[in-house]
């Protein structure tokens, strides 16, 4: 077949240049839950390179070229946990702005182990360690806290969809101390779905 300029698909493809269009990064993340005393425990990892570093985030990382999501959520799981799990796609997130290096989307799956395993920081994970999830609602207002390896926490003003849920793209990440990028927000939404 022929195109409006003349070009078959070969020709087209051998002139295309996927330098034309500014395009986002594509990561993965694994929100991973554990029963513990018949309370969900979430892990993290302590990030050991820019940016963020110090700050605790999900197991994750950019998708290779060679790669679907679902297999570099499962890579980055083990390489900075050790944990092999495979979680189902709960969320993508592509907020202008999440996060300060580029525009970045990405692809949540969310596990639910039925006990905590042991994690173990390796790669650019500085750490790893399951947290205790607290929070207080006060109308959309939320005081989220963590406790684990550390303690962080985070305030949020949420903002709901026509359905009820977690509007990730609008809620508003009031402060945070120690969570990275904008998982405060997918915390909450991940919590909501279990």
């Amino acid at each position: 077949m022929i195109d409006k300029n003349g070009k078959t698909l070969e020709q087209f493809l051998a002139e295309y240049d996927p330098n034309a269009y500014e395009r986002p990064s594509v990561t993965a993340d694994n929100i991973v839950f554990a029963i513990r005393d018949g309370k969900a425990v979430l892990l993290l990892i302590r990030r050991g390179n820019h940016p963020y570093i110090g700050q605790w985030a999900f197991p994750g990382g950019f998708v290779n070229m060679d790669e679907s999501t679902e297999d570099a959520a499962a890579r980055e799981l083990k390489e900075e946990t050790g944990i092999e799990a495979r979680g189902e796609q709960l969320y993508t997130v592509s907020t202008p702005g999440r996060d300060p290096r580029t525009s970045i989307v990405t692809v949540c799956y969310l596990s639910v182990l039925p006990a905590p395993v042991k994690a173990k920081g390796a790669d650019d994970a500085a750490e790893a360690g399951w947290f205790t999830i607290d929070y207080v609602r006060e109308g959309e207002h939320y005081a989220l806290k963590l406790t684990g390896p550390q303690t962080l926490t985070a305030e949020l003003a949420v903002v709901r969809d026509a359905k009820g849920q977690i509007d990730v793209n609008r809620t508003q990440i009031i402060c945070s101390d120690g969570i990275a990028f904008d998982h405060a927000k997918l915390i909450l939404y991940a919590i909501e779905k279990l």
